[in-house]
């Protein structure tokens, strides 16, 4: 038997909503108590205590004083895919199954990467601009483009890659993916591994990045990987910031070493007021936001209540961490 505490609260970070519904369908997926709590605070005040941890890792604070003092604490979940701030706290050195979302995302993200490129290929953004400043033009510096014929280098090639793959072949583009162990991948036309990235940036229009952040990915992409980049092609990062080196993607696209970027994930977050980023016309800045829906949590919620039958059988859980490898 296993007793569920729920810790979710709305907040602007991270709007979306936990309702009684999703409570009514955890607690007919477990055998104990389910527990439903804004914070830490309130679940310590009322002295809950689960066998099941569930909570919004990706950001913000983490409950480490619950964790730690907990009793019965055997398996942590996120409603995000990212779980840093769970890696990057005490929480990780305690011996707790974690997983996360992963899988949920790539209908919103990849519909999300497939907006940056439609705008960077037809001009939305100064599109934008002109008729906020009521000028009737269609004169760009650079010619309206198509999708079909074009290259999109996926970095991180997992499952929302596979989706971003999907929707840009759909379009007609060419994909190339870069991941650690080559396999034939769906969706993919050519897949390399690490050691041939810059290959694979260099033949990009636009380089998506989504790889998971760890400490061998942290500034994966740098200077030296812009500068292999098409002069005109376009960085989109839509997984974490730290992956991008900030001071070396600003002077990229300061001094024309690539053609624009879509940033839905910046360093730091959010972004400084005063960032040169904001003001730049080739650049398109969204505040973390490529994975939200309305159906974010149903989805969530139903990826846990799976996971929930598993765990009270004794069985292997979807989407558990290793804790040494970070992901």
């Amino acid at each position: 038997m296993a007793d569920v505490v729920v810790m979710f609260k709305d907040s602007n970070l991270v709007p979306m909503v936990v309702n009684e519904d999703h409570i009514k369908r955890i607690k007919k997926c477990v055998s104990g108590n389910v527990y439903w709590c804004r914070d830490e605070a309130e679940a310590l005040e009322k002295k809950y205590d689960g066998d099941v941890l569930f909570i919004w890792g990706g950001s913000g604070e983490m409950p480490v004083k619950y964790c730690l003092q907990s009793k019965k604490l055997k398996w942590i979940n996120s409603f995000s895919a990212g779980v840093n701030p769970i890696m990057d706290s005490p929480i990780c050195e305690l011996p707790v199954k974690l997983t996360n979302a992963k899988g949920i995302h790539g209908k919103t993200m990849g519909l999300t990467t497939l907006g940056y490129m439609i705008s960077f290929m037809r001009h939305s953004q100064e599109l934008f601009r002109r008729q906020r400043a009521h000028i009737w033009s269609k004169q760009v510096d650079t010619p309206f483009r198509e999708a079909e014929g074009l290259t999109v280098t996926i970095v991180g090639a997992g499952a929302i890659g596979n989706e971003v793959a999907r929707l840009s072949r759909c379009c007609g583009m060419r994909v190339i993916g870069v991941k650690r162990s080559v396999t034939p991948l769906e969706n993919y036309d050519e897949v390399l591994p690490n050691t041939q990235m810059k290959e694979a940036l260099g033949m990009a229009d636009f380089v998506v990045i989504l790889t998971p952040l760890t400490d061998a990915t942290r500034d994966l992409i740098g200077l030296d990987e812009l500068k292999a980049m098409k002069k005109d092609g376009v960085l989109i990062n839509i997984s974490r910031g730290p992956v991008v080196n900030t001071d070396d993607l600003i002077f990229a696209l300061q001094n024309g070493i690539i053609g624009g970027a879509a940033l839905d994930a910046v360093d730091p977050e959010p972004l400084n007021a005063d960032s040169p980023l904001w003001d730049m016309p080739n650049v398109i800045i969204s505040p973390h936001c490529s994975a939200d829906s309305i159906k974010y949590i149903d989805r969530a919620i139903d990826l846990f209540c799976e996971n929930l039958v598993l765990f009270e059988k004794g069985e292997t859980l979807k989407n558990e961490i290793d804790m040494a490898r970070r992901y």
